[in-house]
């Protein structure tokens, strides 16, 4: 699991919940229009046949600067593809500041780390798009919305993504 400071009453909900006016104030109203489709299409593929759950964080709707400890995520959403035995695999995607206070959408696998050093995750195959330039915050968000849905109805054995990232099998024992 993504372990992440959160505050205890982290607002959460479908994607029609999210502010997205109040936590993008620069994006405009084509670009909310973009996001909500591609949560829409998220929403499709769901494998539970429940609308996906987003988190979102008020606190970083202004980059929080970098003295700040965790990632300044400002919108959320995981799907456990697998969660046993002490053993997970998850796919994720949020929106986030980067260090040179930036927008950033990120949308990767991650499983649980057996290394001999506890990584606690490592990420399989990261989209990430920063939001500068011709990057609109709607073309970013779609990438990795996209890589999101590819990955929903894939393998669901954390072992097969261990493998596919050359990454240290778990240890049965």
């Amino acid at each position: 699991m993504i372990l992440m400071l959160r505050l205890m009453n982290t607002p959460s909900g479908t994607f029609d919940a999210v502010p997205l006016e109040d936590l993008f104030p620069d994006a405009g109203v084509a670009d909310f229009g973009r996001l909500r489709r591609s949560a829409d299409e998220i929403d499709g593929v769901q494998v539970s046949g429940k609308p996906q759950v987003w988190e979102w964080f008020p606190q970083h709707v202004t980059f929080p600067g970098r003295a700040k400890a965790g990632t300044p995520e400002i919108l959320l959403a995981e799907v456990s593809l697998y969660d046993e035995g002490g053993d997970w695999l998850e796919v994720s995607l949020d929106v986030e500041w980067t260090e040179d206070s930036l927008l950033r959408v990120c949308s990767a696998i991650s499983v649980a780390c057996w290394c001999e050093v506890d990584h606690n995750a490592h990420y399989i195959d990261p989209v990430e798009r920063t939001v500068v330039g011709a990057t609109s915050l709607a073309d970013a968000f779609e990438t990795a919305a996209g890589r999101f849905i590819q990955w929903l109805p894939g393998p669901r054995d954390p072992e097969f993504w261990r493998a596919h990232a050359g990454l240290s099998p778990r240890k049965h024992g």
